[in-house]
């Protein structure tokens, strides 16, 4: 019985993977054992302009792409499907939107702690999160 039960359940999670157009090997598991499928990740490099990095995944980097990809040039960032640099950074604001925005010590405009929270929880209206 057991044998049954285990042939019946790698056959749905292969048809998912077959109405997904994806393989078994693109989801990975979560703690509690359950499949997900991995999101896509892109980001603004802002640091040398600006000092910010905006990374963006899921829903919103789905729905608002083109825009995204098309801005970050004419804010003088450069867009890539990856996360933002590691280097130099203080901390993240999280957004309504998704977006995380990542406030570096380094660049034209560096940023110091206690500016970087200020201008996440004051004008961005995000979540801080220190990483220094």
């Amino acid at each position: 019985m057991t044998l049954v039960a285990l042939v019946v359940a790698s056959h749905a999670t292969c048809a998912r993977c077959s109405e997904s157009g994806g393989s078994e090997s693109d989801a990975t598991t979560s703690l509690d054992g359950s499949r997900a499928t991995p999101s896509r990740v892109g980001s603004c490099d802002r640091v040398t302009a600006s000092s910010l990095c905006s990374e963006y995944s899921g829903g919103y980097l789905a729905q608002y792409e083109a825009v995204l990809t098309s801005a970050c040039g004419k804010l003088s960032g450069t867009f890539v499907y990856a996360e933002c640099p590691n280097t130099s950074v203080l901390g993240s604001c999280a957004l309504s939107t998704g977006e995380v925005r990542k406030f570096y010590a380094s660049g034209a405009q560096a940023y110091d702690a206690t500016r970087a929270e200020s201008e996440c929880e004051g004008s961005y209206k995000g979540t801080w999160a220190a990483l220094r």
